[in-house]
C-alpha cells in the first residue's frame, strides 16, 4: 500500500537528481510504503536516464512536459494529479532527506486528527559563498545523516532557524505559518491539496506558488507544523535566479491582492528595509502595540 508520494520536479539537473534519488534509497520508511514521481520541466539532459537507473532500488516513475517556461508549479501539479499516496512530499531536486524523515511525516500525518501541513527542516539552504565552502568537504550522498550531523556542528542552519529562534518552533501559533511553506521540502495531505486547487500554475516565475497554496490550506484549516528531526540539506549548486528579490516581492504583493488577508497585508511594508520575513514583520509590530498599550 502507498502512503506517501514524493513529488520531484526537475529541470536539466541530472547530477542533483541523482542525489536526491540516492538519499530515498536510504529511507527506514517500507520501500512498498511510498512512490517516487519525478516530473521533468522541459530539461533536455538525461534525467530519465537517472530515473530509470533506480528502478531496481525506488517505486519510482518519470513524467516529462515540453518546455515553456518556469513551470514548477503545473509540474508539482502533474506529480500530484499521478500520486497514488494518501500524504504528497514534496522536494527539490537537489535536497536530500535524512534517513528517518518519510517515516516522519507519515508519522506525523497519521498521529494528527485534523489535516496538517508539514514543514521539513532543510539544513544548508541558502547560504552564503563562505558557509557553502565549508560545506562542500563533509557533503556525499551515501550517508546522509552523518552529512546532517557534521552540518548541525557547523551550525549550517536552516535559514528559516533565526525566526525560530524568535517565535519558537510551534509554528501553528504564528500568525503566517503558511509563509514557510517552501516547497524544497514539505508534505500535505493530497485530498486537502486537491481541495484547495493545487498550486496557482500562472505563476510562472520564482517563487510565490508554494506560499499562495499554503494561504488556500490555512484558510482550509490545515493545521501547519514543523519538526527540526525531520530534516534535510541542500545540496549547494548555481541558483536559477541569482537576486530574487523582486520576484519574491511581486508574488508577496500578489498573494495579498488574492486572499486580502489581515497577515498579508503585512507582506512589503513599513520594515522591508531590514530583511525581516513575514511572521517576524508581524511580531514586531504587536510588541509595538504591546508597548503601546501598556503606556
Amino acid at each position: 500500500m502507498i502512503d506517501i508520494s514524493v513529488v520531484i520536479p526537475t529541470y536539466n539537473r541530472q547530477d542533483l537528481l541523482a542525489h536526491t534519488l540516492r538519499a530515498l534509497t536510504q529511507q527506514t520508511l517500507n520501500r512498498e510504503q511510498f512512490e517516487v514521481i519525478v516530473v521533468d520541466d522541459g530539461g533536455h539532459d538525461d534525467s530519465q536516464g537517472v530515473v530509470e537507473s533506480f528502478t531496481d532500488r525506488l517505486n519510482i516513475r518519470y513524467a516529462w512536459q515540453p518546455d515553456l517556461g518556469f513551470r514548477a508549479g503545473k509540474a508539482r501539479n502533474v506529480g500530484t494529479m499521478m500520486a497514488d499516496g494518501q500524504y504528497i512530499v514534496y522536494i527539490d531536486c537537489g535536497v536530500l532527506l535524512s534517513s528517518t524523515a518519510l517515516e516522519g511525516h507519515l508519522k506525523q500525518h497519521r498521529s494528527r486528527p485534523h489535516p496538517i501541513a508539514m514543514i521539513g527542516y532543510v539544513y544548508g539552504f541558502d547560504l552564503d559563498s563562505e558557509g557553502i565552502a565549508k560545506m562542500r568537504p563533509i557533503i556525499n550522498n551515501s550517508n546522509v545523516d552523518t552529512v546532517l550531523d557534521a552540518l548541525k556542528a557547523q551550525d549550517a542552519y536552516d535559514i528559516r532557524q533565526q525566526q525560530y529562534d524568535i517565535l519558537g518552533n510551534n509554528i501553528a501559533d504564528w500568525p503566517a505559518p503558511f509563509d514557510l511553506f517552501w516547497t524544497c521540502h514539505v508534505s500535505a495531505e493530497r485530498s486537502e491539496l486537491i481541495k484547495a486547487g493545487l498550486f496557482d500554475e500562472s505563476f510562472n516565475t520564482w517563487g510565490g506558488e508554494d506560499v499562495d497554496l499554503a494561504v488556500r490550506l490555512f484558510i482550509n484549516n490545515n493545521m501547519f507544523v514543523m519538526k527540526p528531526d525531520i530534516c534535510s540539506f541542500h545540496w549547494p549548486h548555481p541558483k536559477e535566479v541569482q537576486d530574487y528579490s523582486e520576484e519574491a516581492k511581486s508574488a508577496a504583493a500578489r498573494i495579498h491582492q488574492k486572499y486580502q488577508l489581515w497577515q498579508t497585508s503585512f507582506y512589503n511594508v513599513d520594515l522591508p528595509q531590514l530583511g525581516w520575513p513575514l511572521n517576524r514583520v508581524i511580531h514586531e509590530f504587536q510588541q509595538l502595540d504591546q508597548q503601546q498599550w501598556a503606556v
